[in-house]
């Protein structure tokens, strides 16, 4: 007698990637010039702040091209507010 045979049927049910993670929007960066207004400083105090480290943080796009993210220089201003001139 012959013994049945096993026939094996792949699932045809569709293969759905990995969930990818949603996309960020694009930061705005800002230039020095837009910075330097904002701040209501010059370009000038802006680059002698990038220098000391004194300023906002910076990205640097190449040998000479800097920006500022937004989110950096509103954290620079909301790290100098104050509430009284005391000492």
């Amino acid at each position: 007698m012959d013994q049945p045979k096993l026939i094996l049927r792949r699932s045809l049910a569709p293969v759905t990637p990995a969930a990818a993670p949603a996309p960020r929007p694009p930061q705005s960066l800002l230039t020095p010039e837009d910075v330097a207004v904002r701040l209501g400083v010059s370009r000038k105090a802006l680059e002698r702040w990038r220098g000391t480290g004194d300023g906002p943080r910076f990205v640097r796009l190449g040998h000479k091209t800097i920006r500022y993210r937004v989110e950096d220089v509103d954290a620079f201003v909301a790290e100098r507010l104050c509430v009284s001139t005391a000492a």
